[in-house]
């Protein structure tokens, strides 16, 4: 039997948020809300302006279920749990049953109904911004910096009498649906349109515009590599450890993160099968110390396909 049947948010909206507490302190450090007053009663809410999404967007927006003091990434999951969506490889009474989960939870001082549900949260997120993410492109900021930089270092001299000279030649082609298309392959003609450009996106601090640091959000999906997405999965659980006093407290002197934590850790990755080898289900072993140092700074070419994202 799960913790609770489905999330209504209604009458017992304070003993469901509490059973969230975990993915609550997790969606602080991976889903931030900013400038908010934490005396609004509105204080979950995110505020969005119609001019500033799709029409499509806006509808859907619009039409969902607002419920106070909830944030959109509890009503996503929340909704997907009611579903049932989440847990494919795994289950709640295996979960119970499972020793050595239980006796590091229990260790480390640790509700197993809330980690439970933190359990739930991170292989959903995890694996919906790793390996069904969504491909994002490039800012209008990153393709006129590609741009403008690629023309002006390809520009070998230029003169008031000869004007522009490449070190290899340039053509550029603006194609119009239903138009002529138009070829620009003037050296000097190019090398002013990115020379200009730069200069204004430098007196404008472009980097600094929003909509032209946003990322457009792709309709194709590309799945990461097994290992970066494990390395992700862990990294969650030991950011959340961090919060924890009762965790930080039972760590050596200038450690990082117990023994326990990171055998808590391989545990959940053996048991929610996100690999079937059986490195992951020995305990003190140095598998995952290994993934964490050599996917430091990997970042994926995608972002969630199913709750918020501030990569964008």
């Amino acid at each position: 039997m799960q913790p609770i049947d489905k999330f209504q948010w209604s009458n017992d909206i304070n003993k469901e948020k509490d059973l969230l507490e975990y993915i609550s302190i997790l969606e602080e450090l991976y889903i931030p809300d900013f400038d908010y007053d934490t005396d609004n009663p509105h204080y979950y809410y995110e505020r969005i302006e119609e001019s500033k999404v799709s029409a499509k967007e806006w509808e859907r927006l619009c039409n969902q279920p607002a419920h106070l003091n909830v944030s959109e990434t509890l009503q996503i999951f929340g909704n997907r749990y009611n579903k049932g969506l989440i847990t494919e490889h795994f289950n709640y009474a295996n979960y119970m049953k499972h020793e050595l989960i239980q006796r590091f939870i229990s260790e480390l001082d640790l509700d197993t109904d809330k980690f439970w549900m933190l359990l739930l949260f991170v292989y959903d997120y995890s694996y919906h911004y790793y390996m069904e993410g969504t491909d994002i492109g490039e800012s209008p900021n990153e393709q006129l910096l590609q741009f403008t930089k690629t023309i002006i270092l390809n520009a070998e001299s230029f003169d008031e009498k000869d004007g522009t000279t490449f070190t290899k030649p340039v053509t550029l082609k603006i194609c119009v649906k239903g138009e002529r298309d138009i070829i620009i392959d003037n050296p000097t003609a190019i090398h002013y349109i990115a020379d200009s450009t730069f200069k204004m996106m430098q007196q404008d601090d472009l980097g600094n515009i929003g909509i032209m640091s946003h990322k457009r959000r792709l309709e194709t999906s590309t799945s990461t590599k097994d290992s970066p997405f494990i390395t992700f999965f862990a990294k969650m659980f030991l950011d959340f450890f961090n919060t924890q006093p009762q965790v930080v407290n039972k760590r050596r002197k200038g450690a990082n993160y117990s023994q326990k934590e990171t055998d808590l850790v391989c545990q959940l990755i053996a048991f929610t099968k996100l690999s079937k080898k059986k490195c992951w289900e020995r305990t003190e072993n140095d598998t995952l110390k290994a993934f964490l140092k050599q996917y430091k700074d990997f970042e994926p070419n995608t972002i969630n396909s199913v709750y918020p994202s501030f990569r964008m």
